[in-house]
């Protein structure tokens, strides 16, 4: 049996709390009609309370999301993105923690550094979502393929 994507995750978001920041992850799809996720940040204004009309919004490019995917899922220990946005002057970073997490800076020339920890809990829907659309762009494949795929193609022995 074929897994079949279900076109209501179409604009499937997960959003990550943090103290002083919060993340948002959202299905997104690029000018040249690539599926992506597109990576929000922003700071917080009050407790549980995120100010989203100042955020920091970047897309990931066809080649960061097998390699975010793999930080996401512990084949990676980390990756470094940056010239993201009109001038060049975004991107963002993901690094493997101890007991699970992931820590996750985004950060803008005007903006400084936004840095939320994913907790494993949320690590399971963000990671999903990754998953989810790579498998649009990858349609004959399923997500045990994509993961194993991730494995073998992300993996890189210290040299």
């Amino acid at each position: 049996a074929l897994e079949q994507p279900d076109p209501r995750m179409d604009n499937a978001a997960v959003h990550v709390y943090g103290g002083r920041f919060a993340l948002c992850f959202e299905a997104d799809t690029t000018r040249q009609g690539f599926p992506t996720v597109a990576l929000d940040a922003t700071n917080a204004d009050g407790p549980m309370q995120y100010n989203w009309s100042q955020k920091i919004r970047l897309q990931l490019t066809r080649a960061e999301m097998p390699v975010v995917t793999a930080v996401l899922l512990g084949v990676l220990p980390g990756c470094e993105f940056k010239n993201h946005g009109q001038d060049k002057d975004k991107g963002f970073s993901l690094e493997r923690q101890k007991g699970g997490r992931v820590y996750v800076k985004v950060f803008a020339r005007e903006q400084g550094v936004k840095g939320v920890p994913i907790i494993p809990a949320d690590l399971f829907f963000v990671s999903a979502l990754f998953i989810r659309q790579l498998q649009k762009a990858c349609p004959w494949m399923n997500a045990t393929s994509l993961v194993e795929l991730i494995r073998m193609t992300q993996a890189f022995p210290e040299s």
